[in-house]
């Protein structure tokens, strides 16, 4: 799937600040997009507790993980940025179909 990573990162945040704890699953990402996405939101410093792995040959992704996950004021300063999505986005419902390119 063609994504927009900074409206997958906007979807991540926001429901995170929402109080949910985001899946894989529910982006339809394969385990690769899923792990960088998350490497990329604790890299950013967007979000504190994100777990994410590689292991083996190849630096494969392993898993990524929100359970214990919390924005962080860079976070907060994104989505605030980035507010004019709000209006667009639905919800994790939809989530599919608005984070395509």
């Amino acid at each position: 799937m063609l994504m927009n990573r900074k409206k997958l990162i906007y979807c991540i945040l926001k429901n995170l600040q929402d109080g949910q704890v985001p899946k894989k699953s529910d982006y339809d990402l394969d385990l690769e997009q899923w792990v960088e996405i998350a490497e990329l939101i604790g890299e950013e410093g967007y979000a504190k507790n994100v777990l994410a792995s590689r292991a083996g040959i190849g630096n494969k992704a392993v898993f990524a993980m929100y359970t214990s996950a919390k924005l962080t004021i860079k976070g907060i300063d994104f989505l605030e940025q980035n507010s004019a999505w709000t209006k667009t986005y639905k919800g994790l419902k939809e989530v599919r179909d608005w984070v395509k390119l």
